[in-house]
This record gives C-alpha cells, sequence and structure tokens, in this order.
C-alpha cells in the first residue's frame, strides 16, 4: 500500500492519471452531446472544451501544485498550447494520411490502415509528452512573485 501512495508522489504518475480521466470526460461530454445535438462539430466542440477546461483545472491543483498570481494567463497559455498541438496533429494526420501516406508505408511496409494505426500512436505518445513539457516548464512553471 505504500508503494501506492508513493507512486502518486510522482508528478508524472498523477498527470497520466489525470489525462486519462480528462479523456474520460471527453469521450463523456461527446457522447452526452451527440445524443442530445446530433452534431459532429458542435459535440467534438464541446468535448474538446470540456477535456481542456478540466485537464487544466486537475493539472493545475493536483498535478503541478501550481499557485498563480493570474489565472487567466495560465489558462490562456494552457489553452493555447493545446490548440497549437491540435494543429499541428491535423497537419501531419494531412500530410502522410490524406496528401503522401506512401512515405511512411513504403518506409515501414505498412499498409494504409496499419500505417494510420501506427502514425495516430506515435502522434498522441508525443503530444502527451510535449503537453507535459509545455505545462511544467511554462504554464505551470514556479511563479517567481510569489516564491520572493
Amino acid at each position: 500500500m505504500k508503494k501506492l501512495m508513493n507512486l502518486f508522489k510522482s508528478e508524472t504518475v498523477r498527470y497520466l492519471i489525470f489525462g486519462v480521466l480528462a479523456t474520460a470526460v471527453y469521450a463523456f461530454v461527446k457522447w452526452l452531446t451527440w445524443q442530445a445535438w446530433h452534431s459532429g462539430w458542435g459535440s467534438e466542440t464541446a468535448a474538446q472544451a470540456s477535456s481542456i477546461i478540466f485537464a487544466f483545472f486537475t493539472n493545475k491543483l493536483f498535478v503541478f501544485k501550481h499557485e498563480s498570481s493570474n489565472l487567466l494567463r495560465d489558462f490562456i497559455n494552457f489553452t493555447s498550447g493545446r490548440i497549437v498541438l491540435l494543429l499541428l496533429s491535423i497537419f501531419i494526420n494531412w500530410w502522410f494520411i490524406d496528401q503522401h501516406p506512401d512515405i511512411l508505408m513504403n518506409l515501414f511496409g505498412l499498409s494504409k490502415n496499419n500505417m494510420v494505426a501506427a502514425l495516430n500512436l506515435v502522434v498522441q505518445v508525443l503530444i502527451i509528452v510535449i503537453n507535459y513539457l509545455y505545462s511544467k516548464f511554462f504554464v505551470f512553471k514556479k511563479d517567481k512573485n510569489l516564491t520572493e
């Protein structure tokens, strides 16, 4: 039991746990709003917004335990980073799936379906790592004004 409790002291483990919970929030809101609105873009927008808000507050309070003098600045920085990485993910998918699937298919000898699955896995892992580093070193870094 003590080992389990020590595991929760790890910032990285907390980040992953709350990331899974943010994904669950996304899936639940997506399903709920799809049932209510039957709108792909509407349900996606609501789900993304909900999961970003959930991730912001859980990262701030429980993962990085960040005290801030400017909540709005932190939220804008956090959201901006998420949006930039979303756009990067869209671009990578457009480039390697829609425009040039032969590059990765030939390089790794994969069918298009397997290449898409592998690309999605690699992109998601990279986004998780980049989001963690961005959050830790830019959004939720120690505020010098609060520590002096």
